[in-house]
């Protein structure tokens, strides 16, 4: 078997601190980690537990956390907030809800459920707080206080007031929005009233054996909204009435604050952390942050002492068993999340089930059989860019023999020059995971360096062929094309220092921007130019992710033109065409990011190789990695 290069494995990262237990109010976590919620709109349409939610709940439960908390579930009788998010209204939920918490426990974690009132959720906060009736606030009170009972009823550990990010708490704290006259508004104390009833009234409700978390914004980042020495004071006061208090930032409502909420690849890690850091340093109630954590950078905020806890979603999410692997000092085997926020940004913009672009099973753990196979077959896997390898890695899980092909000397394809610079090192190792993984699988024959071709596959009697063989970049010809004036964006990316100091880049998709980005660090002046309009460009990009990438842009002063063609390059610059007109935009170099197109001709010639042949990757079309990761995952399985 030859293998051609090896990668090691990462060093263990000597996890100590977060498998530590924590007393929170009268509940013993086995460890220090909290599954963050968030809705993976998995249920019924009125609310309900389905199998699916079921199954993603225990899947996130087995990851080895120890509190799993539930997300947007929520208080009021009414319609969930989209169709398909998580009802604690009233006993006729009773018994899915105690389902769910079983399923948890019995994985060995704590049952967690976040509280919202959804009716209020989604109305304006300065009529929530100003225009609501003193019996309409007591009866949001009312509802919360129920939905507390009937979850401790359902066997739930502890519930989570979401009181951060916009919703109704902090719409009642906020001194811009609150200028109520009766008890719940006005000064400070008043404004501090509602969480307090909320919380006081939840203690008393469920005789203080129901641990109690609330989730707060330590800032809302706007002007004239609640500043982080507010919060700090806020939380003095409802500190009696809670057991854990778990820090955040920013609003929901704000789309130009989500990439600070979940924040992309472009963005630090543990953002929230110094903020956490404050409210540790002010209170005796054990402290938990959210934002961009993995488990090194937990267990870094752990072992300082700077926080007591650490909540994260996306982690477990791309790693359904990352804590059980950490735990046993398994680092290298853990997938990890490229926060490309494929998963938020489907759910929160879209208001579509939840995916993962790494982890293909996310909101599709009941669609699969992932047994071994009865029936195993010989696979050829031809191309061993990320879609070839996680077809590769399915097939041998499924228990198929598995020969991969690469015509290079490395595993990657295209994903070694996505993964070049600065902003893209959870791609980096991302990629460096799966060479790892996939090299490391005594059920896999690699063979790098090696073309693969219709006679050789013949020779080999292949039961299937999985083509994840890439696709062509799009590079039209121009006057200046083959002086080094004109590159593809893959090779300039190789070496981005050597482009001149004025750089106009055909294509604003996600690539596009993410090398103006790169090259406006290195001091160059660089102009983005695209046939859609302005607003419209961005293609590849997550929502999420893309409101983040036109922030940095912005602030980086790269110039987009939209609605305009390159019509031609030459010794001058880029010749410009708007409307009927021409224009001269000079220029030193002109980069093409214009995207691909599969090779069709190549993917005839593989056609007849083998029973059953199955198309994957930018083969196939998509060109990310969700694309790649899925189509490999869903050819595998369907062998």
């Amino acid at each position: 078997m030859r293998r051609g290069q090896s990668y090691s494995s990462v060093p263990n990262l000597a996890m100590k601190s977060i498998f530590e237990p924590i007393q929170i109010g009268s509940l013993c976590v086995k460890n220090r980690i909290e599954v963050a919620p968030a809705a993976p709109f998995l249920t019924g349409a009125d609310g309900s537990v389905t199998p699916e939610f079921y199954a993603y709940t225990t899947e996130l439960a087995r990851s080895g956390a120890g509190i799993v908390m539930i997300g947007v579930t929520g208080v009021d009788e009414r319609p969930p907030i989209s169709g398909r998010t998580l009802s604690a209204s009233s006993p006729l939920f009773l018994s899915g809800l105690s389902d769910i918490a079983e399923g948890i426990k019995s994985c060995g974690a704590a049952a967690g459920i976040e509280l919202v009132h959804g009716r209020y959720m989604l109305s304006p906060p300065d009529s929530v707080a100003q225009q609501t009736s003193t019996a309409e606030v007591e009866r949001i009170i009312a509802d919360f206080v129920n939905a507390a009972r009937l979850c401790q009823t359902a066997g739930f550990d502890i519930i989570m007031i979401h009181g951060g990010h916009g919703n109704v708490p902090s719409m009642f704290f906020n001194k811009k929005f609150n200028h109520r006259t009766d008890r719940f508004g006005g000064s400070f104390e008043n404004r501090c009233r509602f969480g307090i009833e909320l919380l006081r009234g939840i203690k008393e409700a469920t005789g203080g054996k129901l641990a109690v978390e609330y989730r707060i914004s330590a800032e809302e980042m706007q002007p004239d909204m609640t500043t982080l020495e507010e919060t700090l004071e806020y939380a003095k006061v409802i500190e009696p009435y809670i057991d854990l208090l778990h820090v955040s930032r920013g609003l929901l409502e704000v789309d130009a604050l989500l990439p600070f909420i979940n924040a992309p690849s472009y963005l630090p890690r543990a953002m929230n952390l110094p903020y956490a850091k404050r409210f540790k340093e002010s209170l005796t109630v054990p402290v938990s942050v959210v934002g961009s954590f993995d488990l090194e950078t937990a267990e870094k905020a752990i072992s300082n002492g700077d926080v007591d806890m650490v909540a994260m979603i996306r982690t477990v999410l791309a790693d359904t068993r990352c804590v059980e692997k950490a735990r046993h000092g398994r680092d290298a085997e853990i997938r990890p999340c490229i926060r490309c926020n494929t998963c938020i940004s489907r759910t929160h913009s879209m208001f579509k089930t939840v995916r993962c672009a790494v982890n293909p099973l996310i909101g599709r753990e009941t669609r699969f059989d992932t047994r071994k196979t009865e029936a195993p077959r010989n696979v050829a896997v031809i191309g061993g860019g990320i879609a070839g390898i996680q077809a590769a890695l399915t097939a041998a899980d499924k228990g198929h023999t598995v020969t991969l092909f690469e015509k290079t000397d490395k595993l990657g394809g295209l994903l070694n020059l996505a993964a070049v610079g600065e902003l893209k090192t959870d791609l980096r190792v991302y990629l460096d995971w799966a060479r790892r993984v996939v090299s490391q699988n005594a059920q896999i024959e690699i063979r790098l360096s090696t073309e693969a071709t219709p006679a050789l596959l013949a020779n080999a009697k292949f039961d299937a062929l999985i083509l994840g063989i890439g696709a062509k970049p799009i590079i039209p010809h121009f006057t200046a094309s083959g002086t080094g004036s004109v590159l593809w964006v893959g090779d300039a990316e190789e070496n981005p220092a050597r482009l001149g100091e004025n750089v106009v880049i055909a294509g604003a998709g996600v690539t596009g921007m993410e090398f103006a980005l790169t090259l406006a660090a290195l001091g160059k002046s660089v102009t983005l130019v695209d046939l859609l309009p302005e607003e419209q460009t961005g293609g590849g990009a997550t929502p999420i992710n893309l409101i983040a990438l036109r922030a940095l842009l912005q602030e980086a002063n790269v110039r987009i033109i939209g609605e305009t063609r390159i019509e031609d390059v030459n010794a001058d610059g880029a010749v410009l065409q708007k409307d009927g007109a021409q224009t001269l935009l000079p220029c030193d170099n002109v980069v093409l990011s214009l995207g691909f197109r599969p090779d069709e001709e190549l993917l005839s010639r593989f056609s007849s190789a083998a029973d059953d042949v199955y198309i994957v990757g930018d083969a196939k079309g998509g060109g990310s990695v969700w694309n790649a990761v899925t189509s490999g995952f869903d050819a595998a399985m369907r062998l």
